[in-house]
């Protein structure tokens, strides 16, 4: 065998081990603030605990009918899921404080206050609070206050969430 067509073999299997990942869902590409921007490793079996980044799809939310299609992007696989961060987890309570902020299972979450509006001045609904999880649902939340979360979709089904870990990431 010629060497130019060893060279193209290898580049083409190099490329498609490259690319495996990425095609069957277990690297995650990270755009937005939600959380930290980068490469994200989703899990499968894994325990999530408070604080854990997981993978949910956009369905996967209980509060999300009123929702337009501007806020769940789709592509030619569907819906894009979300990375978000786990704040609440089966049996917790989450309310709202006096000022607004949420607290959840005990603890005040920083940059929870909800928005009326989005940064294109379309209205937002949130979620009626209070809630005592069910024993299938987690309160997810952004690193970002601007963050699309549990505040406007409601608690996000636990079976339908994956933990995702950072790979190279911001």
């Amino acid at each position: 065998m010629r060497l130019e067509k060893k060279i193209a073999i290898s580049i083409i299997i190099f490329g498609a081990v490259l690319a495996a990942p990425f095609i069957t869902g277990k690297i995650i590409v990270n755009v937005t603030p939600s959380v930290p921007v980068g490469l994200w490793l989703k899990l499968e079996n894994s325990k999530l605990e408070r604080g854990d980044v997981v993978q949910v799809p956009f369905n996967s939310f209980k509060f999300n009918s009123w929702v337009p299609e501007v806020y769940h992007k789709k592509n030619s696989w569907g819906d894009v899921p979300y990375l978000k961060r786990v704040a609440g987890l089966p049996g917790d309570l989450v309310e709202v404080l006096p000022d607004g902020l949420l607290k959840v299972a005990g603890e005040i979450l920083p940059n929870s206050l909800a928005l009326s509006r989005d940064g294109k001045g379309n209205e937002l609904k949130t979620y009626p609070l209070p809630v005592i999880l069910d024993s299938n649902e987690i309160w997810l939340t952004s690193d970002s206050e601007r963050g699309f979360d549990s505040r406007y979709l409601g608690p996000a089904n636990l079976n339908e969430c994956f933990k995702a870990v950072p790979l190279i990431t911001k």
